[in-house]
């Protein structure tokens, strides 16, 4: 039976070093603050990283699957290219359709659920990238009035392009 690549598979612990040093900096911030705030992370701290990340936004805005919706603010350049994501800034998770809504809505709902630092692995879907493999840290950040309000999504390879 072929996997399931439409899907984000859980991992129990990241082996990038760049994300590593991601979430050992949410941790931190997480001593101090609880959630941590949004206006903790400076995305200029992790230069590495920054064209691999998606910074959404979770609005009031039910939809079909779950009652939120999520306001991608950032798209890393990266994540851009081999996501064929390049208009997707500025858009709902929502309207950017199927089978994607109901990949990224259960990272949504994962990290919604543990408030924490949630790993995945998994591909590009539909994209023509489908060979590379990803791994992905997921974080949830905090509005000011200490709620969850934000998901912040980075990404490294885990193997090498074959090109």
């Amino acid at each position: 039976m072929a996997a399931d690549k439409s899907r984000w598979k859980k991992k129990t612990e990241l082996d990038s070093a760049a994300l590593q040093a991601l979430e050992a900096a949410w941790r931190d911030w997480a001593a101090e603050d609880g959630l941590p705030r949004r206006a903790r992370f400076d995305p200029m701290h992790f230069p590495d990283l920054l064209p691999w990340m998606i910074l959404s936004e979770l609005t009031d805005r039910p939809n079909e699957k779950p009652p939120y919706d999520m306001y991608f603010r950032y798209i890393g350049t990266e994540f851009a290219r081999y996501f064929n994501a390049q208009s997707v800034t500025r858009m709902h998770l929502s309207e950017v359709g199927q089978p994607y809504a109901d990949r990224w809505f259960a990272i949504g709902d994962a990290v919604k659920k543990a408030l924490g630092p949630c790993y995945f692995t998994g591909a590009p879907l539909g994209t023509g990238y489908e060979y590379i493999t990803l791994e992905m840290l997921a974080l949830p950040l905090a509005r000011e009035d200490g709620k969850i309000g934000f998901i912040l999504c980075s990404f490294a390879r885990t193997e090498e392009l074959l090109l």
